[in-house]
């Protein structure tokens, strides 16, 4: 059996310490934090950490038994050598880190969200990634969830008819919260092609004409998909509750993916057209930790020079969604055509 080296370039929360924020809450199955999954998953070792602050790396390193820490995560990936490097910086450093990742050696990355902070840094790590054949994911972990992948195989088999949309009803910075919004309405609606956005910034003072703005926005809209799926982005202060709707039923996603409440659509009334939608039993599954999956989903990539679940390519749709509302509101709340012309706007994320 191949045993595959990683390391980890960051040593915050993501790294290898928010385990311990999520221990009562039901929505987060651990492991969750990269260090921790792959402590889980036997076909990988976990050789380093590297942190500018050497004492965090330092502690990280003793809490998992890992043999060694550095302060510079060049000198640590040209050292180790790994096949799998994990990204936990802000997304500010993940273009740099990941074109460092590719262009030395990397087999797989396995990328914190946001992806990045433009349009064009996603471009320069699409072609490094792509053209060394390297597998990738990034952090969007309910991809992963056994429970919307239960609702995404309904969903492929016709459980809920033609599906129609996709909800999320709440939004926050569009790059790192709703990066993971953004990614399980395109995996549940089949990962589809984008056609168009069309939306709001809802941040208050932000000003349509810089070419960067260093905060993360939110904002709202909706967003068409090519096999005819909408996309609908809220602001309703219901956080991390979504919703997939039929012709023939529809799902609600509750509590941040807890629970699940499927409805079929019957007629009420025969010969008026009028319907209803009546509660029905959603399928039973066994929740896992999506982490561990998404390493999984890697190793299984690397073992059969295989596609992940995810790869660079679907991880980027998730920004243009987020830079499309922001160019629509740009443009008085235009409709604009996705992918954007426009790659060079930057906006901060942590």
């Amino acid at each position: 059996m191949t045993k595959y080296r990683a390391v980890i370039v960051g040593a915050g929360r993501m790294a290898g310490t928010i385990d311990d924020e999520v221990l009562e809450y039901d929505a987060c199955v651990l492991p969750y934090s990269h260090a921790a999954g792959y402590a889980a998953v036997p076909d990988v070792e976990l050789v380093a950490f590297a942190d500018q602050n050497l004492e965090k790396a330092q502690s990280l390193q003793q809490r998992y038994g890992v043999a060694r820490a550095y302060e510079d995560y060049r000198e640590m990936i040209e050292r180790e050598r790994p096949d799998i490097v994990s990204i936990t910086t802000p997304a500010t450093h993940h273009c740099e880190a990941v074109l460092f990742a590719a262009e030395h050696g990397a087999r797989a990355i396995y990328c914190e969200k946001a992806l990045c902070c433009s349009l064009a840094d996603a471009d320069r790590m699409t072609a490094a990634v792509e053209s060394r054949n390297i597998k990738f994911n990034t952090g969007t972990l309910r991809r992963w969830a056994v429970g919307m992948e239960t609702l995404r195989d309904m969903v492929d088999r016709g459980d809920l008819g033609q599906l129609q949309a996709v909800v999320t009803y709440s939004v926050g910075g569009m790059l790192h919260s709703a990066s993971h919004f953004f990614d399980l309405m395109l995996y549940l609606a089949g990962d589809p092609e984008l056609e168009w956005a069309q939306g709001t910034v809802t941040t208050a003072g932000f000003d349509p004409e810089p070419e960067r703005w260093d905060a993360d926005l939110s904002g709202i809209g909706q967003v068409r998909f090519d096999n005819g799926v909408m996309c609908h982005l809220l602001s309703t202060g219901m956080w991390c509750e979504f919703a997939a709707i039929g012709s023939e039923g529809a799902v609600q996603i509750m509590n941040n993916g807890v629970d699940f409440a499927l409805r079929k659509r019957q007629t009420a009334v025969e010969g008026r057209g009028y319907v209803e939608y009546v509660p029905t039993p959603f399928p039973a599954f066994q929740r896992t930790s999506p982490t561990v999956r998404l390493i999984e989903d890697l190793v299984t990539a690397l073992d059969t020079d295989g596609q992940t679940r995810q790869g660079i390519r679907r991880a980027v749709k998730t920004l243009e969604i987020a830079f499309g509302i922001i160019q629509s509101d740009r443009q008085s709340g235009a409709r604009v055509a996705l992918p954007l012309q426009d790659r060079e706007y930057w906006m901060h994320s942590h």
